[in-house]
């Protein structure tokens, strides 16, 4: 982990939804573990590019 930035889990079927999607902004200086049936290409290049992960489930 790099000093000064914060990790944050997210497992999206939790709230009902299935497919990630990479219309909105990440938090600056927070990296992301993102949890989900589907994940656009689009959202999975803005999660990597800020530090984050994506994790595909089933």
């Amino acid at each position: 982990k790099q000093q000064g930035k914060c990790t944050r889990e997210s497992h999206v079927t939790q709230y009902g939804y299935l497919k990630v999607l990479g219309k909105g902004v990440l938090p600056e200086n927070k990296a992301v573990v993102v949890k989900a049936k589907l994940v656009s290409k689009n959202a999975e290049r803005k999660i990597k590019d800020g530090g984050g992960a994506v994790v595909l489930t089933a």
